[in-house]
């Protein structure tokens, strides 16, 4: 059992799996953000190159702003699914029970929101190829 132990295997990210791991769209291993999801405190701090193979983030400058397009899309897709869940799971209560709610769900998933956002327009609309060779 012990002459497996040192085995790595090559398992290839996919675009996708990469996205949603926040990872680099160029070698799909290097961290897009300094810190875990679980620093709220921190959420929004981005390495400004990818750790691993050097690709900048940023493609252009300005690029992020696009990125709020997405997190609206976000934010409008937890707006609706918080109205659905509160209408058939509460018995459709008084608007009071939509106001209070899906504000508070908004601004809990504002980390989340950003940074998904960030890594999904960087994979959508940054150009960037992806570049196995460029893995460490």
């Amino acid at each position: 059992m012990n002459e497996y132990q040192n085995i790595k295997l090559d398992v290839e990210r996919s675009k996708t799996r990469a996205m949603i791991e926040m990872r680099c769209p160029q070698c799909r291993q290097g961290k897009m953000f300094k810190y875990s999801n679980w620093r709220i405190d921190k959420f929004d701090e981005m390495h400004d190159n990818c750790p691993v193979c050097g690709l900048h983030f940023e493609v252009e400058p300005g690029f992020w702003y696009g990125a709020m397009f997405v997190s609206y899309g976000f934010s409008v897709a937890i707006l609706a699914i918080m109205g659905v869940v509160i209408y058939w799971g509460f018995n459709d209560p008084s608007v009071l029970g939509y106001i209070v709610p899906i504000p508070i769900v908004s601004l809990i998933a504002v980390p989340f929101n950003f940074r998904m956002s960030r890594s999904v327009f960087l994979h959508l609309f940054g150009f960037v190829k992806y570049k196995p060779e460029q893995t460490a």
